[in-house]
């Protein structure tokens, strides 16, 4: 499955986004201790970033091949947003981590650390992508 258009995208990432809430919410949360907690929901937010960026795919993108495992947008502009904006992201979490007291340090550290992996996988990828758009 393929998700080309803007209004999927956006479906995908809120759909997605709730469901995690929801089930955090209602399951998880009922289920199992607070790290335990933090700990599924971060890996279940990789996963749903890594989901994502198998299935989104660009207007100029081949829709039949698999993307190269390091691609996570269409174009490099779209990664320098969203890297950006998630190693911001891990910057005021780790703030937040350093600022607390060590009992409540868990939640912004892992915020921190799973933002900071995103941030540098979407950078990564716009690097990579502003290369190939040079001239050889």
């Amino acid at each position: 499955m393929r998700i080309t258009s803007v209004t999927g995208k956006i479906a995908y990432v809120v759909g997605v986004f709730a469901f995690i809430l929801l089930l955090n919410g209602f399951v998880i949360a009922n289920l199992v201790n607070a790290t335990l907690d933090v700990l599924i929901v971060a890996a279940l937010n990789v996963a749903y970033v890594i989901v994502g960026v198998r299935c989104f795919r660009g207007a100029d993108e081949n829709r039949t091949d698999p993307r190269p495992w390091w691609r996570a947008t269409a174009r490099p502009a779209a990664g320098f947003w969203i890297g950006g904006g998630l190693i911001l992201l891990a910057f005021v979490s780790g703030v937040g981590a350093l600022a607390s007291r060590p009992e409540g340090a868990l939640i912004p550290a892992v915020a921190c650390l799973t933002y900071a992996v995103l941030g540098t996988f979407y950078l990564n990828s716009s690097v990579r992508l502003h290369g190939m758009d040079r001239p050889a």
